[in-house]
């Protein structure tokens, strides 16, 4: 198999764990330097740096950073600059972290609505803009957002929209980086083996593979694959797009 992203240095939101932890080892095995950003998971984080650095030969940093955290002096904006002092300007950005508060919308907290857009809609376009910035052509903004969007569930309302926001990002942006060579697409999955799954609810996880035509739940490896072909060669001619990834699932 050959490596496509030699050469080129990726940053990850969202990497210790789970997708994130997922799609950060899938670029390095494909030969891509990485800068793994953490939120508390400061030794997962740095464990997975370190498997990087001896499994796949690559250089990787891990880098704290509060995405909530919505200022210039902070969060999204000093994580793209730490990630670019410490490997160099990043050729793919992969927006992945997220947080969720899964509840009726009347029992949810103003400052609960604001985290979970803070983190999951906000943070990305400042990342996004960061990456605007300082990106040479061939660069690759690829997000992460959610089957939710076209599936409703109750209690997804926060969450669904700031997914929702995401998805209506990509293809705005598309047109705005086009022309300088900077692509931006969203892999959107449907439910997959997360530690937050795996811990969670399983009543319904039955149901859900009934549903799902490739009759099963989805691994994070299977979506860090669609990633990669996102951030290597082959797709230089994908953007705008929002890729479900879901085996087919149809219906929450």
């Amino acid at each position: 198999m050959g490596r496509p992203l030699v050469g080129r240095i990726a940053l990850v939101t969202g990497a210790s764990r789970g997708i994130g932890a997922a799609i950060a080892d899938r670029l390095a095995r494909d030969g891509a330097d990485v800068a793994l950003h953490y939120g508390s998971h400061r030794q997962t984080a740095e464990e997975l740096a370190g498997h990087c650095r001896v499994q796949h030969g690559v250089r990787a940093v891990a880098l704290q950073a509060d995405l909530a955290d919505l200022s210039d002096a902070g969060g999204a904006v000093a994580l793209f600059g730490a990630a670019a002092a410490a490997l160099g300007v990043p050729h793919i950005l992969v927006n992945n972290a997220g947080t969720g508060r899964f509840a009726a919308i009347a029992d949810i907290t103003a400052e609960e609505l604001a985290q979970v857009l803070a983190v999951n809609a906000a943070a990305p376009l400042l990342m996004a803009r960061e990456a605007a910035r300082a990106m040479q052509p061939g660069g690759r903004i690829i997000n992460i957002g959610s089957v939710i969007t076209d599936m409703p569930v109750g209690l997804r309302a926060v969450y669904a929209a700031s997914k929702g926001a995401v998805h209506a990002m990509t293809g705005v942006l598309a047109q705005e980086l086009g022309p300088r060579g900077i692509t931006i697409n969203t892999v959107a999955p449907g439910v997959t083996a997360t530690d937050r799954f795996k811990s969670g609810d399983r009543s319904r996880a039955d149901e859900i593979v009934r549903r799902t035509a490739l009759g099963r739940i989805g691994e994070p490896e299977d979506i860090a694959a669609i990633v990669a072909f996102l951030a290597g060669p082959d797709a230089a001619w994908i953007t705008g797009e929002v890729i479900r990834a879901s085996g087919g699932l149809r219906g929450l």
